[in-house]
């Protein structure tokens, strides 16, 4: 990867910011215009230079003057991330080298990873959607302190000596692996230390730090402006606990490695406003009809702009979007989303063969008490049936039968007759190796 100060200094950086800035303000006709132009130039790119696209259109005849509004995106078949799995070759460019290009991977947390190629524009490109979104709450990368808490390594010197982090120019980077009882006064004698103004974390991560801080009962003020959160779902009760446990206010932002699509709340709403200088966004219902009503939704398909190695168009995101309203206050007329409810792993199967959103259940602590759990996973193979796997605190062993009653009963009322559950203790739950943890195992295929 090219290291971050290369590409801030690059030319093409501080023109995509200015870019960014001057096209916020823009009429929803000129991002229509806008956006039926990239469009276009993706027909071109990927009709010439993708075998999966050169063969799709050879077949169908389709040319670019049957592109004449930015409905007829229907012309490109819609994709999966197992689709591009099996053919993953195809949807590369032709003569493909990977000695000159970058790579990521998708975390393998959803049971499906995929490596995405990218160039060195769509890197500066990305890297200007976080200082742009930045910016329109008042910070700088480089101006201003900040805390990192992802899954970076951090050396076993380290380590051994307590020290869970690293710094590295204005951030104090900081690793998940380590956040837990026994350390995060460590954690934050460090944060308080560094007086960062904002810290960037993934939604999972910071939850657990956050529980942490209610379990334990440790009151902090830290003067943050904000907790960002990206790369997960992020709900409603997970971001009243992060933001009340932080004594700050919590920005989602809705992003991915794929790199197709960005969302952001404003300054006045937490609502996300999707960029429309990335990509197109579609919400549309399983029988891929476009979802119109507020509050209804959707399978959020992504056509991105900016990867000329990988292109996604019409990708099925595996997330779940609820719709949002035409305006808000901030003037941007960007396609607005209510929230992500969640991936479509983050649902169980009840009996019946129901859909239910796991999160709103296990997250809610009005009814739920997660005290002396470190980590838990739900595990379904068969619908109307949970496997609830329990960590339990160490120094709580001896409290072990009680706990795993209580959160069973617990999680039956909440529930209903409409699942059978079992509860286990396990001694470990392992994390992904970009330091999420993902709390549903789901093995059932889910339709939403």
């Amino acid at each position: 990867m090219i290291p971050n100060d290369k590409i801030y200094k690059n030319i093409k950086f501080k023109k995509r910011l200015g870019f960014l800035k001057k096209s916020q303000t823009w009429s929803k006709k000129k991002i229509e215009n806008y956006q039926l132009l990239k469009i276009r130039e993706i027909f071109r790119h990927v009709k010439n230079n993708v075998p999966f696209y050169i063969d799709y259109f050879k077949n169908k005849n389709i040319k670019e003057s049957d592109i004449k509004s930015l409905n007829d995106i229907k012309i490109f078949p819609i994709v999966t991330k197992k689709i591009i799995q099996k053919r993953s070759k195809e949807f590369l460019i032709k003569n493909f080298k990977k000695n000159i290009f970058f790579n990521r991977t998708t975390g393998g947390s959803t049971g499906t990873p995929l490596t995405i190629w990218s160039d060195l524009d769509h890197q500066i490109k990305d890297k200007a959607n976080t200082k742009h979104y930045l910016k329109i709450f008042d910070l700088d990368l480089n101006k201003f302190n900040s805390v990192r808490i992802y899954g970076d390594k951090i050396k076993d010197k380290l380590v051994k000596k307590k020290i869970f982090w690293k710094k590295k120019n204005k951030t104090l980077v900081m690793s998940a692996y380590h956040l837990n009882h026994k350390n995060i006064d460590y954690y934050l004698q460090a944060i308080k230390k560094f007086k960062p103004i904002y810290i960037h974390s993934r939604a999972s991560i910071i939850f657990t730090f956050a529980k942490l801080l209610y379990d334990l009962k440790i009151k902090i003020n830290l003067n943050l402006k904000y907790i960002f959160v990206d790369g997960e779902c992020l709900n409603l009760g997970q971001r009243k606990l992060i933001q009340s446990a932080f004594n700050t206010r919590i920005i989602n932002i809705y992003g991915h490695t794929e790199g197709a699509l960005v969302g952001h709340p404003c300054k006045f709403s937490n609502f996300l406003h999707f960029m429309p200088q990335n990509g197109l966004i579609e919400l549309l219902s399983n029988k891929n009809q476009k979802i119109n009503k507020i509050g209804t939704k959707g399978n959020i398909i992504a056509t991105g702009f900016n990867n000329k190695i990988m292109p996604l168009i019409r990708y099925k995101t595996g997330d779940v979007g609820v719709n949002g309203p035409n305006k808000c206050r901030c003037r941007r007329n960007y396609k607005i989303l209510k929230e992500i409810e969640g991936r479509e792993q983050d649902y169980v199967i009840d009996k019946n063969g129901n859909p239910v959103p796991l999160a709103p259940a296990i997250f809610n602590y009005n009814d739920m008490d997660w005290k002396n759990i470190e980590e838990f996973k739900i595990l379904q193979s068969k619908k109307g049936k949970l496997k609830v796997l329990l960590q339990i605190s160490r120094s709580k062993k001896q409290l072990a039968k009680k706990v795993l009653i209580n959160t069973k009963n617990r999680l039956s009322k909440i529930f209903g007759n409409h699942f059978s559950l079992s509860v286990k203790k396990t001694d470990y739950l392992k994390k992904t190796s970009i330091g999420k943890y993902r709390y549903l195992d789901q093995k059932l295929r889910v339709n939403i």
